[in-house]
């Protein structure tokens, strides 16, 4: 049984199909199912990481292991996940990191992940560890203002980036959850291209078949776009400071999902014909 953790999230709701199109037996953790959207396949199950007792464990031989990453409480909360994990017998955990690891960066959001890498990697079980960078399912947020004032505001400074495609985030988890050789692999997962902000949006704008204005905003207004969006003060606060401090970092590609899947990377292109639909 393989235990998903954050399994409504971004890459969750990839990873659960995922998972069991592959024939692999699915345990989807979720605050409250009744509300969850999950695989009707999977057995969707209650749990809050902020109480590691609640997490059904028994019977399961590898996890997923994602949390937001936002700030220290995560890590303590996959430090604990990690040693239930242990005690409860579970072979393999796959933890979702950052590409901002293995650039040493010290931002709170990157701390943090780096800080649960290392708990990871001393439970106990064997471990691979995925390092993502800036996911295409970011972007979302774009496609309200792009529709409704035929633009897009960006805040300036904002770096080329090399997205990378959830599901293709997806695909490697569930090859390291279901076949072996993964083990004590880290893995940095990039898409096969780094587009400016300008090029992101035009893309979009030809996906949604209508003129997008890319438009850049001083910090302050972003973040009281962020704010209005609902984004919490911490987070907003931590995805500043990686920016800052992944300015030239974004747009390395890696060439691992072309490695490990056999096939190149989903573009930005498929992903904003797929949210513009």
């Amino acid at each position: 049984m393989i235990l998903v953790l954050g399994a409504t999230g971004k890459v969750g709701r990839a990873l659960v199909p995922a998972l069991l199109d592959a024939g692999a037996p699915v345990r989807a953790l979720t605050r409250d199912p009744a509300r969850a959207r999950i695989d009707p396949r999977a057995e969707v199950v209650r749990g809050d990481l902020d109480d590691v007792g609640s997490v059904p464990l028994a019977g399961v031989s590898r996890v997923f292991v994602l949390t937001s990453g936002h700030g220290g409480d995560s890590a303590a909360r996959e430090t604990a996940l990690a040693a239930a994990a242990a005690r409860a017998g579970v072979a393999h955990l796959v933890k979702l990191s950052t590409t901002g690891v293995h650039f040493g960066q010290t931002d709170p959001i990157t701390l943090a992940h780096a800080h649960a890498e290392q708990a990871i990697r001393g439970a106990g079980p064997a471990w691979t560890i995925l390092r993502p960078g800036a996911f295409m399912d970011n972007r979302r947020f774009w496609l309200h203002s792009a529709r409704t004032d035929g633009a897009v505001y960006v805040p300036e400074g904002d770096p080329a980036s090399a997205l990378v495609h959830v599901r293709d985030i997806a695909a490697v988890a569930t090859l390291a959850l279901t076949t072996p050789g993964h083990e004590g692999a880290t893995y940095e997962l990039t898409g096969g291209e780094a587009l400016t902000p300008a090029q992101q949006v035009a893309i979009l704008g030809d996906a949604l078949g209508r003129a997008v204005r890319y438009v850049e905003e001083p910090e302050p207004a972003a973040r009281a776009r962020m704010l209005a969006l609902g984004w919490p003060a911490q987070a907003i606060d931590g995805t500043f400071e990686l920016k800052r401090q992944s300015a030239g970092r974004e747009d390395v590609v890696f060439d691992t999902v072309e490695r490990l899947l056999g096939r190149k990377p989903l573009t930005f292109a498929e992903w904003a014909r797929e949210a513009a639909g």
